[in-house]
């Protein structure tokens, strides 16, 4: 399943990135044609928007001429048309171009208020302060209530890593719900498995740079991120296809640990990149 916001979506692929990813995030289906120069810009339009949104919704365009039976599902006659569809249902829909005002109020009016909203951002700050252990409390309480949270299933994963948990977190993010917090999880599995073969010492131990790779992810088990990640890019430095590029996905995953508004993360990202490349 991709975690792209906005994808292209046919009679084939319909079911999982359309009908599964709203069990979490609404998806706005676009249906469209190469011979409607209206829809086509408006495509255009819905894709910026998509962007501007970051993550409220995923946008999935539909070229009615290449997925007829899904036209005819819908019931569509007219280009533009939008259906807005959230938890497998259709919620909401808007035939013919519509301003930007038009398509956020739809999208606002089918968005359920969530009870568990202020616990996770509560959470979030606990984890982004250090509070690991309160942090992990709390999103569990979330999760009691709402099993599949992403965003707080992503958190309580992290709590658990920063807590040198790495066999329950990499239990936490087994099977993660599709949503924009998808890749995020994606990005921190290796650390995880990384981390559980530090402590059951399955790591390889013949080379130097097998020594160092070693050294780099016990800085990371003490959340000692920066002197991991410096380690870790001198080893790519010598053989950036360290362990079958495993020691790429562990900084990748580090640096996705690191808080958003840490200067740090970009500066890394960037670092990595002129290695690499």
């Amino acid at each position: 399943m991709s975690d792209s916001y906005i994808i292209d979506v046919n009679e084939m692929n319909f079911e999982e990135e359309v009908m599964l990813y709203s069990m979490n995030t609404a998806v706005l289906l676009n249906f469209w044609a190469h011979w409607s120069k209206q829809s086509k810009e408006y495509k255009d339009f819905l894709e910026s928007l998509t962007i501007r949104l970051d993550g409220m919704i995923r946008l999935a365009s539909i070229n009615i001429d290449l997925s007829p039976l899904l036209s005819v599902k819908f019931a569509i006659h007219k280009l533009p048309t939008l259906k807005l569809i959230f938890q497998e249902q259709i919620v909401g829909e808007l035939i013919g171009p519509q301003p930007e005002s038009r398509i956020i109020q739809l999208l606002n009016a089918v968005q359920p208020a969530d009870p568990t909203a202020l616990e996770v951002e509560k959470a979030q700050a606990l984890l982004t302060s250090g509070d690991y252990s309160e942090a992990e409390e709390l999103f569990n309480a979330v999760l009691e209530k709402k099993s599949q949270d992403p965003e707080a299933l992503l958190g309580y994963a992290k709590a658990l890593l920063f807590q040198g948990k790495a066999v329950d977190a990499l239990y936490a993010l087994k099977d993660f719900p599709a949503s924009k917090w998808y890749s995020s999880a994606e990005a921190i599995i290796p650390l995880a498995k990384a981390l559980v073969q530090l402590r059951d010492n399955t790591l390889p131990d013949k080379t130097e740079l097998d020594f160092s790779f070693r050294t780099a992810l016990r800085f990371a088990s003490e959340n000692k991120y920066y002197l991991s990640i410096d380690g870790l890019m001198e080893i790519l430095k010598q053989d950036r296809n360290y362990l079958n590029g495993f020691a790429h996905k562990v900084i990748l995953a580090i640096i996705e640990m690191l808080p958003d508004e840490d200067p740090q993360k970009r500066m890394y990202r960037s670092e990595l990149a002129s290695i690499l490349f």
